[in-house]
């Protein structure tokens, strides 16, 4: 499985892996929009440990705890305005070597999170942490458990793979399958970004006209099916 890891994070990006998935008939969760790195460059990639936080630091500290070397730490929480996790926990992510976290909220200690430079996915920043909230909107959490982020439940045994266009969940039963497909679309879109950079013209690498022309004939004509029959991949 270490491979996979790898390969996404020097070869892959999450739009070529949604594209994969896609082809491959792969079923693809994906993180609410808005959640983003907190710095563009950051790249995730590995199984997930769950944690549903309800405001409650605790929990939080557990499921960093429990989160092995090279796994992806999920923080699920209320709606409530709450940096999350800041420096510390970032810097014991370092120490353990876990390969990301994100968070289904906000963090706080922005710029020394940056530095740190363990991946971290949230939707913003906001100074003021679980612990100082009022009594009331303090739960306890649970740690292992299916999740909610946004609309979409992501449960343990999955894979988590982030970058700066977002997150995507990927069952970890689908990844032979869901690689293999990446590594064909990989190699389609390097040949064809080389052929426009030698002077090629996109619209007629990809047959634009002639697909037009099938268009107008059959309103319901597949573009996906004719870039196929092309031997490309955008």
């Amino acid at each position: 499985m270490q491979e996979y890891s790898s390969i996404f994070k020097e070869k892959y990006s999450c739009a070529l892996m949604a594209d994969a998935a896609f082809r491959a008939g792969v079923s693809l969760i994906p993180a609410p929009f808005g959640l983003l790195p907190i710095a563009s460059h950051m790249k995730t990639v590995g199984p997930i440990t769950t944690v549903q936080a309800n405001n409650d630091l605790v929990s939080i500290l557990a499921g960093l705890h429990d989160t092995q070397k090279d796994e992806v730490l999920i923080i699920s929480n209320s709606t409530t305005e709450v940096g999350l996790i800041g420096d510390l926990i970032a810097t014991e992510a370092k120490r353990k070597g876990i390969a990301g976290i994100v968070v289904d909220g906000f963090v706080r200690d922005t710029m020394e999170l940056i530095d740190i430079n363990v991946p971290i996915f949230c939707k913003g920043s906001y100074p003021i942490g679980p612990l100082k909230l009022p009594q009331d909107l303090k739960g306890i959490g649970q740690i292992g458990i299916e999740v909610k982020l946004g609309d979409a439940s992501i449960n343990p045994g999955y894979w988590a793979f982030g970058d700066a266009d977002g997150v995507i969940f990927i069952s970890d039963a689908d990844l032979p399958e869901l690689f293999d497909e990446a590594d064909k679309a990989y190699h389609r879109e390097y040949s064809l970004a080389e052929a426009i950079r030698s002077g090629s013209s996109l619209g007629e690498l990809l047959g634009i006209e002639s697909f037009i022309k099938t268009r107008e004939v059959n309103p319901q004509a597949d573009f996906n099916q004719h870039i196929a029959q092309l031997g490309k991949a955008i």
